[in-house]
């Protein structure tokens, strides 16, 4: 944190700013003056610059600091006007003209499951989303594949937040269920939303992990009507899903 000693303190404070984001937990602040190797004044100085500017929020337990949405809203701008976005693009046709349905290219952005960019089938019988759609995170592929990834704790804060709304008679809203559907999709690598969102929409999600720190911080959705794509089908479409979600991680460096 003080490699850049002449650097004003705003930026200073964007330092801690990307500690906090690194971190897999909402840390305390013993945990911050430890990781940022600051004294306790400084610390407290820019969290509360961090906080002032809504881009850090205090826990109820007012012990432990996580990232506010608007810091999440930032970060998805950047991704979205990233250098990689035309690449990320032109996968996105190729994966879509390949196995002939809808994609999405997904992140997570406070409690929802925003479609970061989507190309649509040429097929006909397609749900029309757009590029900026939101979606809940409980009932979507990419949304479970996102709850799958997170620490326990930091999942059942994230649920007590945004609830379990039912959506479909298939939407899982009984957290026992969820917890042991989110077990699933992490030992197997992959998600599905069965109608769970819409009735008559089947999708698949697979994982976009960042490089550097081996993060799952996007996903690869393949989505259409059930009667082109349902669990009887899913294993032949994965291979190239995964092959392309590789490629869409090489765009976020």
């Amino acid at each position: 944190m003080d490699d850049i000693p002449d650097a004003p303190p705003a930026m200073k404070a964007f330092g801690l700013l990307e500690v906090i984001a690194s971190m897999d937990h909402a840390p305390t602040l013993a945990e911050l003056t430890e990781v940022a190797d600051l004294p306790k004044p400084t610390l407290h100085r820019w969290l509360a610059m961090l906080e002032n500017a809504d881009l850090i929020h205090r826990l109820p337990d007012g012990r432990r600091y996580e990232l506010a949405s608007r810091a999440t809203s930032l970060a998805f701008s950047i991704l979205a006007n990233s250098p990689g976005s035309v690449r990320r693009h032109q996968i996105l046709q190729k994966v879509a003209s390949d196995l002939g349905e809808s994609c999405n290219f997904t992140v997570l952005q406070g409690h929802e499951v925003v479609y970061l960019d989507r190309v649509e089938a040429a097929l006909p019988l397609r749900v029309a989303f757009q590029k900026g759609s939101h979606v809940p995170a409980h009932c979507s592929a990419s949304g479970k594949l996102f709850l799958a990834m997170m620490t326990p704790a930091k999942r059942a804060r994230f649920l007590n937040a945004c609830g379990l709304e039912g959506y479909t008679p298939n939407t899982i809203t009984d957290p026992a269920a969820l917890d042991e559907e989110l077990a699933a999709v992490k030992r197997q690598g992959f998600s599905l939303d069965d109608e769970e969102f819409l009735s008559g929409l089947f999708c698949i999600a697979v994982p976009i992990f960042d490089g550097a720190r081996g993060e799952c911080v996007a996903a690869l959705a393949l989505q259409a009507p059930v009667v082109r794509l349902s669990r009887a089908n899913v294993a032949e479409r994965l291979p190239a899903l995964k092959a392309a979600a590789e490629a869409l991680a090489t765009t976020l460096t």
